[in-house]
């Protein structure tokens, strides 16, 4: 048998937080174990796609993987390893209201074509605790000139940026906004990407540590 060349990462998602809470890994030498299982659209995942996985998925899953994944804890997904999790601090990606729950995160933003209910879905995670004042949000539409159809065929309107900040740390929306119209005018730079990472609530040395392999981590596919 050959080096395994791909891997992915089973997850549980907690449903109130919208992040994973528990994961595990495997590997394979190809997708086709997947698509035989699956069909040929799990082959998305190799492209950023997320694989919902049902009770059905999982019990035939665990035959190729050698090992059962719990469901008890909240919505199964499959999605391809990344690059980003050799980086070694977490990334906030997907745990973005854990992290401003905790405290740890002082800043979120957000964005995507609208109408998207799976977008809407997500942001309304945040809502009790926007309702509560614990955190700011501010939202700023950019409609297109006309409806464009997206890559799924769906019809959207335009693009929707959702801003949160915690409570005090309002200022950093309108700095992030001011962040993307400098390097509108003068490019995005070094600078302006540990800007960036400062609104986010990044530390110096994780900011560092990215300046330093961030182009290096992000060509890695694997």
């Amino acid at each position: 048998m050959g080096t395994a060349c791909l891997r992915f990462v089973l997850q549980a998602v907690d449903p109130a937080l919208g992040c994973p809470i528990l994961e595990a890994q495997f590997s394979l030498e190809t997708i086709e174990p997947l698509v035989a299982i699956f069909g040929d659209e799990v082959g998305d995942v190799l492209n950023g796609a997320i694989w919902e996985l049902d009770a059905s998925d999982l019990e035939r899953l665990s035959a190729v993987v050698g090992f059962v994944f719990p469901r008890q804890f909240g919505e199964v997904r499959l999605v391809e390893w990344s690059t980003l999790r050799a980086v070694p601090y977490l990334i906030h990606t997907e745990f973005e209201l854990a992290l401003m729950l905790e405290g740890r995160k002082p800043f979120a933003a957000f964005g995507d074509a609208y109408p998207s209910d799976c977008f809407e879905a997500w942001m309304a995670l945040f809502d009790p605790f926007v309702e509560e004042g614990r955190f700011v949000r501010r939202i700023i539409d950019q409609p297109f000139p006309s409806p464009k159809r997206n890559a799924s065929g769906e019809t959207v309107e335009g693009i929707r940026s959702v801003y949160f900040a915690l409570r005090g740390e309002e200022w950093r929306i309108e700095a992030w906004i001011e962040t993307w119209k400098t390097a509108a005018l003068s490019g995005w730079n070094e600078a302006l990407e540990r800007r960036q990472g400062e609104l986010l609530g990044y530390t110096e040395w994780q900011r560092d540590l990215w300046a330093a392999n961030r182009w290096d981590v992000l060509s890695r596919r694997r």
